[in-house]
C-alpha cells in the first residue's frame, strides 16, 4: 500500500512540473521587428544554400587555376612470337602539357568573379528576405491593433446597449432602439472574430516563414513608433554602389569581359613537351655470323596542335554577345534601382504626411466626439442613430489612421530595401 501512495505522490510531482514548465513556456517574451528578422537571416535555409554554392564556386576556381597532370608513357617490343627473339625494346616517357598566355590564370579569374557574383546575390536574397518579413510583420502589427480596435468597439457597444436596457426600463425609448443596439453590438462581436482570423492566418504564415513557433510570435514594436527622417540627398547614387544586385551584375559583366579574354587565347595551341628513354636490342649479321646489338636512346618530345580547322572561332563571337549582354542587363537595373528610389522616397514623403495630418486634428476631435455624443444619449439628449453613426465615423477614420500608420512604415522598409541602406545609420 505505502509503494502505492509513494507512486502516485511521484506521478503528481512530476505532473505539477511538466504544468509549470509549460506555464513558463507559455509566455512568450516580445521581440523586436529587427530581433525576428535577424533570427529569420540566421536560420534562413535558402540563404544557407546559396553560401554553400558561394563555397562550392571558390573551390572550383581554385581547381581551375591548377595545371594539368603530367602523362606518364610506358612502351615495350619484342620480336620472339615473329620469329625475330634476339629483337625488341622498352621505352619509358613522361609529358606535360604547358598552358601559355595566361589561361589558367584567365579561367580561375573568371570563376572566382562567379564565386563573388554569388555572394552578392546571396546578399540580395538576404536583403529581399528581410523586405518580405519586415512587411508581414508590420502587417500582423496592424492586425493586432485593428483586433484592439475591433475589441474596443465590442465593449462601447455593450455599453450602449446597457444604457439603452436601463433606458428602456425607464420607458425614456421604444423596444426598437433596444434592438438596434443589440443589432450593432452583433455586428461589433463579429467583426472581432473576423480580425481575429486574418491575425491567425498572418501568424501562421510568419511563424513558416521565420521557423519561430506561432505562439513565440509577439511584438514589441508600435504601428505609432517614429519613423526616422532618412537623409534622401545622393540617395540614388549611393545605392547604385550598394544594392548587391547591381553589384552582382557588375561582378558577371567583369566575368564576362574575363571570359571573352580567355576565349580569344583558347584559339590558340598548348604544347606538350616529354623526355624519354630507350633501349633497344636487335641482331646483326656481319660475314655469316651474328651479333646482338643494344642501344640506349635518350630523348625530348615536342608536339603542338596546329589551329587549322578549330580556332575557337565561336567561343570568341558567343563571349562578345555574353559581354553585351551584361552590359545591356546592368544599364536596365541601374534604371530600375532609379525609378524604385524615387518612388520610395516619395511614398515615404506622403504617408508621413497622411498620419501628421491625422495626428494634428482629425484623431483626437473625433474621440472627443464620440464621447460627447455618448453622454448626450445616456442623458436623452440626442437619438440612438445618432451615437451609431458616430461610432461609424470613429471605427473608419480609425482602420484610415491604423492603415496610414501602416503604409508609413512599410514605406520606410521599402526605401530602406531598395537603398540597401540601412537608414538609422549603416549599409544593410
Amino acid at each position: 500500500m505505502s509503494g502505492f501512495w509513494v507512486g502516485r505522490f511521484v506521478f503528481f510531482t512530476f505532473f505539477l512540473m511538466g504544468v509549470g514548465c509549460f506555464s513558463l513556456r507559455a509566455e512568450a517574451v516580445p521581440r523586436s521587428i529587427n530581433d525576428i528578422v535577424a533570427f529569420a537571416l540566421q536560420y534562413s535555409a535558402e540563404l544557407s544554400a546559396l553560401d554553400n554554392e558561394a563555397k562550392a564556386k571558390k573551390s572550383l576556381a581554385v581547381q581551375a587555376g591548377t595545371p594539368s597532370n603530367p602523362t606518364l608513357e610506358l612502351e615495350g617490343s619484342t620480336g620472339t612470337l615473329t620469329g625475330s627473339p634476339d629483337t625488341g625494346g622498352a621505352s619509358i616517357g613522361i609529358s606535360q602539357e604547358f598552358s601559355l598566355y595566361g589561361k589558367l590564370r584567365l579561367r580561375r579569374k573568371a570563376l572566382e568573379r562567379e564565386a563573388e557574383a554569388m555572394v552578392r546575390k546571396r546578399d540580395n536574397a538576404a536583403r529581399l528576405l528581410k523586405e518580405e518579413i519586415s512587411t508581414m510583420l508590420l502587417d500582423y502589427l496592424l492586425s493586432e491593433q485593428r483586433y484592439e480596435l475591433a475589441a474596443d468597439m465590442v465593449n462601447l457597444n455593450r455599453e450602449l446597449a446597457a444604457i439603452a436596457g436601463e433606458r428602456f426600463k425607464a420607458g425614456d425609448i421604444p423596444e426598437l432602439e433596444l434592438n438596434i443596439t443589440k443589432v450593432e453590438l452583433a455586428r461589433a462581436e463579429n467583426r472581432l472574430l473576423e480580425v481575429d482570423r486574418a491575425r491567425l492566418a498572418l501568424r501562421i504564415n510568419i511563424a513558416s516563414l521565420t521557423g519561430l513557433q506561432e505562439g513565440d510570435i509577439v511584438l514589441s514594436d508600435k504601428l505609432s513608433s517614429a519613423v526616422p527622417s532618412p537623409q534622401t540627398q545622393d540617395l540614388v547614387k549611393k545605392s547604385l554602389s550598394l544594392r548587391p544586385d547591381y553589384l552582382a551584375l557588375s561582378v558577371e559583366r567583369e566575368k564576362a569581359e574575363t571570359e571573352y579574354r580567355l576565349a580569344r587565347v583558347e584559339g590558340l595551341p598548348n604544347p606538350t613537351v616529354g623526355i624519354f628513354a630507350q633501349w633497344q636490342k636487335n641482331s646483326v649479321e656481319v660475314g655469316g655470323m651474328s651479333a646482338i646489338n643494344r642501344d640506349r636512346i635518350l630523348g625530348l618530345r615536342l608536339s603542338v596542335p596546329i589551329p587549322v580547322f578549330d580556332s575557337n572561332n565561336g567561343g570568341r563571337s558567343a563571349a562578345q554577345a555574353l559581354l553585351d549582354a551584361a552590359d545591356y542587363r546592368r544599364k536596365a537595373l541601374e534604371r530600375t534601382i532609379k525609378a524604385e528610389v524615387e518612388a520610395a522616397i516619395a511614398g515615404l514623403s506622403s504617408a508621413d504626411r497622411i498620419v501628421s495630418l491625422f495626428d494634428r486634428g482629425i484623431i483626437p476631435q473625433l474621440t472627443e466626439n464620440l464621447k460627447l455624443t455618448q453622454e448626450a444619449y445616456r442623458v436623452g439628449e440626442v437619438g440612438i442613430l445618432s451615437v451609431t453613426d458616430q461610432q461609424k465615423k470613429f471605427l473608419e477614420v480609425h482602420e484610415t489612421y491604423l492603415s496610414a500608420l501602416h503604409a508609413r512604415r512599410v514605406a520606410f522598409i521599402k526605401l530602406e530595401s531598395v537603398s540597401a541602406t540601412n537608414l538609422q545609420g549603416g549599409v544593410q
